[in-house]
């Protein structure tokens, strides 16, 4: 890692490279009495040959269809050294490093009698030059290994070139040193071409940075900070920058202008203003190809021998090695808890040490776990300040920092597999881990016929899987992503495009959402928009704010089934809006979750339409199917230990035309945003699902309230799943009487009766129906016709009821129970 991190230094007049342990074998240096780097070594044979390897590399780099005779490079030297020579023949900028290679970096087999061409074209003739000179290196030193990082760097000031070289190269010059193959007869068939050429001078054109796409790299800037997502097709061009999702976009120089040293970095990609960052490229490029001889791909061009996975692996394994290394105590952990038996995976999986462990005094010990982390980033940090201090800019060159977060792993893991040969398929995605601010990449690699998304993670680089893998879908969150419906076979993507919400049809409002119906894709879709002001926000409010649409997003991602709703999507995201008054630019912050549409409507208007028309109940086989598919889906959720904590029939979707397979119409539950893991307050890692109060705060709708939820207002105490089931019973009974439970009760008599754990009253005609047996519940009603198997039916529900809203928790039935009763039940009808 010390090579490339080296940086260059220009003291008075000597250059010096700091960060090599091997200065004597990794940089070419030698005793000087003057400014120039070279003087004293244009009388050696040895820097002869080198410079001659050196100038026919290039050469044929810029014009592979011509061969260059090494007989005239003694001209070149009289050429520099005569005082005719002009400055226009030969430009000292011919030697700058190209956007895509390296110029002071040559490999050439020294048998190089037989005339035969050596043809370098693209980024390949970096490797190719790179591995040649290795090789050589193995053949003299029998087998001897050496990792060719080369560097190359320009005296614009002196008109010279400092060449940065590794041992292999120095090998290979010694062993040509004695050797001098510059006739002077031949002097006259030299011939220099600037490299600063058109493209249409070659056979093989090649982009150089004297032609850098500006106008892209201000593209893909503004939509990286817009979006935070970068797509395959999007390759980061040099002069790409990184300032934020939090600030307004702006050119890159306005950024200096306008921020404090203070401020967060803007992150700058950019070879031609920074060595290090291209020395990192070339590394990382010599690294992989090694990689593909290792594997025998360099004998057929066109046929990839190494999977970009196994590719993708390496550069996260570098990249994370170059910004500081990772942590594997998080992986050692969970392996070590996988095989005992201890990991804890409902509805997420356990990272901290709490595992299955029920104490609640055990959350206390996750503190020690993230030391490392605070202390690394507390590292990073400094780094960030000290490099702003010496620069006076809070625009800082990537290959300037030793240390780095996400964020700037991500962008130079994006930046290095855009510029492999062939380039990686690669993604760059900004979002969430664990509610924490992060940024990744997606890979995807081949998976027999079919092409799959892998999350890679420079911080984490010795776990990569599938980014539908049940741990890492539900912890790594972009802050958008959608899928197309199932039904359209679709896969998951950051990239794909939500529809405009500001052409949709708007449905209504549920507290502080707005519903709004659109088109996604080929089908209806629903979007539940909330907003919120920034400026007149809070950071509590605004964190809290992103933390709500996560919750919501991380658990209707865990819950696939019949019976609740779909969601097709979320998106996180600021928008800037002009003000009317002439003030600046206000920021909107803006979540949106797009669901299926059910159009229907909720049960709430079914019920209210029901009153209307003067009917007393539900039809009976109807409010047995509605139950029987409300406890089905809650059943799904207390199975993956989840707390719903808002059941009612306003959250309940149901579509009267769009039937089952029995007949009855599609119900779907709803509306997740106050759901949590039961298990919350034992764990501080994703399963403690910040933003979203934990089960041991008053959360809930009154009416629907359970007592225990209730009496945590006034003094918090832990409930679990059985909050849901009373709930539930007041469901039932909004299906029995068509009215909201405690209908006609002031709010403050409601509140005793739920603190003395009173259930809602029943009216006098279900009262009287509810005091038959127990056992009559069970009992089977086909015999029973006409009005005496509605009355039964209904016996039936009121009895559920009661048993739904028993004070003591204990005492309520599971959701898993109610369900078979109800299935059984609706089988008999």
């Amino acid at each position: 890692m010390d090579v490339y991190e080296a940086s260059f230094q220009d003291d008075g007049n000597n250059f010096s490279c700091n960060g090599s342990n091997h200065a004597a074998t990794s940089i070419v240096t030698g005793p000087s009495s003057n400014s120039r780097c070279f003087a004293t070594r244009r009388a050696s044979k040895r820097w002869k040959r080198r410079h001659y390897l050196q100038q026919k590399a290039r050469q044929e780099r810029l014009n592979n269809s011509r061969k260059w005779k090494g007989e005239g490079h003694a001209e070149t030297l009289d050429l520099k050294e005569s005082e005719t020579f002009k400055l226009n023949n030969l430009d000292v900028r011919n030697f700058e490093i190209c956007e895509e290679g390296i110029s002071d970096v040559a490999g050439l087999d020294d048998d190089d009698d037989d005339g035969e061409k050596v043809e370098l074209s693209g980024e390949a003739e970096v490797e190719n030059l790179l591995i040649s000179v290795e090789a050589d290196k193995i053949s003299s030193k029998k087998g001897a290994e050496s990792c060719s990082c080369d560097l190359g760097s320009i005296n614009k000031n002196e008109e010279e070139v400092c060449c940065v070289q590794d041992e292999s190269l120095g090998s290979l010059q010694g062993e040509a040193g004695s050797q001098d193959e510059n006739p002077s007869s031949e002097k006259s068939k030299i011939t220099y071409k600037s490299k600063r050429h058109y493209d249409r001078d070659l056979d093989n054109p090649k982009p150089c940075k004297c032609r850098r796409p500006t106008e892209d790299s201000s593209r893909l800037s503004r939509k990286y900070s817009n979006l935070s997502f970068c797509s395959i097709e999007d390759r980061l061009p040099d002069g790409f920058y990184d300032a934020g999702r939090d600030r307004l976009f702006m050119p890159l120089r306005n950024f200096e202008q306008i921020f404090s040293l203070d401020s967060r970095e803007v992150i700058l990609l950019d070879r031609e203003k920074d060595e290090q960052l291209d020395a990192i490229a070339l590394s990382a490029q010599a690294l992989v190809y090694r990689l593909k001889r290792l594997n025998g791909s360099t004998k057929e061009r066109n046929k990839v021998a190494v999977d970009n996975l196994q590719i993708a692996s390496l550069l996260a394994l570098f990249v994370s090695d170059h910004f500081g290394g990772s942590d594997r105590s998080g992986a050692v952990e969970r392996t070590r808890k996988a095989v005992s038996g201890s990991n804890y995976r409902k509805p997420f999986v356990c990272t901290c040490s709490t595992g299955n462990n029920e104490s609640i005094s055990s959350a206390g010990k996750q503190t020690l776990e993230t030391a490392d982390d605070i202390f690394f980033s507390d590292l990073c940090e400094r780094s960030l300040r000290s490099i702003k201090a010496r620069r006076g800019s809070i625009v800082i060159p990537l290959g300037s920092l030793q240390f780095g977060v996400c964020r700037h792993r991500a962008l130079l893991m994006k930046y290095l597999c855009d510029r492999m040969d062939p380039p990686l398929p690669c993604e760059l995605v900004r979002g969430y881990l664990d509610f924490t601010p992060h940024a990744w990449n997606v890979i995807l690699s081949r998976k027999g016929d079919s092409l799959v998304r892998m999350v890679v993670d420079a911080c984490r680089p010795h776990d990569i899987r599938e980014e539908t893998d049940l741990e890492y879908f539900s912890r790594y969150v972009p802050l958008s992503r959608a899928k197309v419906p199932l039904s359209t076979k679709s896969i998951t993507s950051p990239g794909c495009s939500f529809p405009s919400l500001s052409t949709s049809d708007e449905i209504g409002k549920v507290g502080s959402s707005t519903l709004i119906r659109c088109k996604f894709e080929s089908v209806e879709a629903a979007a539940k928009v909330r907003t919120l002001e920034m400026c007149e926000a809070s950071a509590d409010e605004i964190r809290n704010f992103e933390y709500s649409c996560l919750g919501e997003v991380r658990v209707l991602g865990v819950l696939q089934h019949s019976c609740i709703v779909e969601m097709y999507g979320h998106q996180l995201s600021s928008k800037w809006i002009p003000s009317g008054d002439g003030n600046p630019e206000r920021r909107i912050l803006q979540s949106v979750i797009l669901m299926e549409y059910v159009n229907g409507g909720s049960l709430k208007n079914y019920v209210e339409e029901l009153s209307k028309t003067g009917k007393k109940h539900v039809p009976v086989e109807m409010a047995l199917c509605i139950a029987r598919d409300v406890a089905c889906a809650l059943a799904e959720i207390h199975s993956k230990d989840i707390i719903h904590r808002d059941i009612k029939s306003e959250n309940i979707l149901i579509d009267l035309d769009d039937k089952r397979a029995d007949g009855m119409p599609l119900v779907k539950l709803c509306d997740f945003d106050r759901a949590v893991p039961l298990r919350s307050l034992l764990h501080t890692c994703c399963i403690a699902h910040r933003g979203i109060a934990p089960p041991d705060v008053c959360v809930g709708t009154p009416r629907w309230m359970a007592p225990e939820v209730l009496r945590a207002m006034d003094n918090r105490s832990t409930y679990g799943l059985e909050v849901d089931i009373w709930s539930y019973g007041c469901l039932l009974l909004e299906l029995l009487t068509l009215q909201v439970p405690y209908s006609g009760l002031p709010d403050l008599h409601i509140h005793e009766l739920l603190q003395s754990g009173k259930r809602p009253p029943l009216t006098d005609e279900l009262e009287a129906l509810g005091s038959i047996d127990e056992h009559l519940v069970t009992q089977s009603g086909s015999d029973l016709e006409g009005p005496e198997a509605e009355s039964e039916t209904l016996r039936f529900l009121v009895d559920l009821f009661c048993q739904c809203t028993k004070e003591n928790p204990a005492d309520r039935p599971t959701a898993s129970d109610i369900y078979k009763l109800l299935l059984a039940r609706t089988s008999i009808n």
